[in-house]
Formats: structure tokens, C-alpha cells, sequence
């Protein structure tokens, strides 16, 4: 597969939610890790097609913020940022099962000539259909490293039970056999959530789709009804729910 090939991820994704109210769950997903190739529709299998329908699938209008519908976008949207000598551009997303998708977040790497990790663009999609991006970049323009933590304020409503206020850290790992996803949310009074996606690379081939499909058959669908599970569990609990704002003006942080 290497560092840029494509692949199917077996993810863990843990959630952690802090005081007042404390909540925390852990649950597996099937991921996919989608390079160029893919991306524009030269590359597929006998299960998996990019736009256009299959068992499994992603549409080009399932991704994109800020005027970003693609790759190349994604690469413009890089350059106007100032960030340079991005050679590939991978997706690790949850795809379309039987139609149906929805994702809370998904990530863009953008790697250099040397695998290195130039940036990654967090495309978080909310329950309201409302989508946003936290462009995650190194200080002063260096790369991403392992050890290497980006801070975003929080400008779009997510989790109906949080405010919008605060910030955001990330930290990412991509190698040739993991890929590994961090996230705290510091809510600036004393709360917050911590959220990971970890998984193991695995050959991106029909055989791995039949076994993740045999794993989790109802893909999205299911983690939908997960996170209205929590949603329920959390208001039991006493946390007050939050209407939905506008979402900001500008699409990408």
C-alpha cells in the first residue's frame, strides 16, 4: 500500500466527554483511505465506485467546503493558504453503504514528495447538514510531525450540547500501517471532549469491502443511530440542548 496508496482503515473512534456531565463510548468503523486516483474516478473495484452508484460508494457531492468539490480544489485552496510542495492528496472518510452516507468528520492529507505531512483539512459535517473545515497546518509552514499538535478556535455548531466557544487540538499519524486521528475539544470552562479514530490499514481490495460490510453491515446508517443514542443518553443526563446558529460565514478555519 505504502504511505499514499489506498486502503480499507479498521477504526476504533472513542469519545470522552469531560465535566460537568461525564459521558464516554468507543465503537468500530470501516473507513476508507482514497488516494487521486480514486478521488477522480480513474480507479475503482468490482464493490466500490466513485461516483456513481455501487454497494459501496462516495459521491463527489458527499465532501467539500469552501467551494472545494475535488482534488484540485483542495490543492487551490492549499496554495492560497500558503501551503507549498503538496504532491498527493488523500481522503480517509466513511463511505456510502447501500446509498446512504453520513460522516461527522472527515480528513484530507496532503503529502509532500517524501511522504511528508504538509497539512490535513478536518471536514467536520454536522446532524443539520451543515458542513465546515479546520485547515491543520505546522508553525510557520513546517510540516506535520507525529509528536505535532495544530490549535483551531471552535467557529461551527456541532454537538448540540456544547456552545459555540473554545478551541480545538489536533494531532494526526499516517504511516504505511496505521492512521491515527486525535482531537480535544477545551470548551474554555473546565469541559470539553476528547475524540480519537485509530485503525489498521488493510489492502484496499472487494475482498476487505465484503468483510467490512460482513463486520458492520448497516455503515452509516448505524453510526447515525449511534450518535442520536448518545444524544439521548446525554439529555438524560441533564444537558441542556442547544438550537442550531447560523453556521460562519467563512468555511474554513
Amino acid at each position: 500500500m505504502g504511505v499514499t496508496g489506498p486502503s480499507v482503515v479498521r477504526a476504533k473512534v472513542s469519545h470522552i466527554r469531560r465535566k460537568p456531565v461525564g459521558n464516554r463510548f468507543a465503537y468500530g468503523m470501516d473507513y476508507l483511505l482514497l488516494d487521486e486516483a480514486i478521488l477522480t474516478g480513474t480507479r475503482g473495484l468490482g464493490l466500490f465506485s466513485f461516483g456513481r452508484p455501487n454497494l459501496v460508494s462516495v459521491q463527489p457531492g458527499d465532501h467539500g467546503v469552501g467551494g472545494c468539490t475535488g482534488v484540485e480544489d483542495i490543492r487551490r485552496l492549499a496554495r492560497d493558504s500558503g501551503i507549498d510542495g503538496v504532491e498527493r492528496v488523500l481522503l480517509l472518510t466513511h463511505p456510502r453503504y447501500w446509498g446512504y452516507t453520513f460522516n461527522p468528520v472527515s480528513f484530507w492529507f496532503l503529502i509532500g514528495a517524501a511522504n511528508n505531512l504538509r497539512a490535513v483539512l478536518a471536514e467536520v459535517h454536522n446532524t443539520f447538514g451543515d458542513r465546515h473545515g479546520y485547515l491543520c497546518t505546522g508553525e510557520s509552514g513546517a510540516d506535520l510531525r507525529r509528536d505535532s499538535w495544530t490549535v483551531s478556535a471552535k467557529h461551527f455548531h456541532v454537538s448540540p450540547f456544547f456552545d459555540i466557544a473554545g478551541e480545538y487540538r489536533f494531532r494526526f499519524l499516517l504511516d504505511e500501517t496505521r492512521v491515527a486521528v486525535r482531537i480535544v475539544y477545551d470548551d474554555g470552562a473546565g469541559g470539553g471532549l476528547d475524540t480519537a479514530v485509530v485503525g489498521m490499514r488493510r489492502p484496499f481490495t472487494d475482498r476487505e469491502l465484503v468483510r467490512a460490510l460482513a463486520r458492520r453491515p448497516f455503515g452509516a446508517a448505524r453510526a447515525t443511530a449511534l450518535i442520536h443514542w448518545q444524544a439521548l443518553r446525554l439529555w438524560r443526563k441533564g444537558v441542556s440542548y442547544r438550537r442550531r446558529p447560523e453556521p460562519p460565514e467563512e468555511s474554513v478555519t
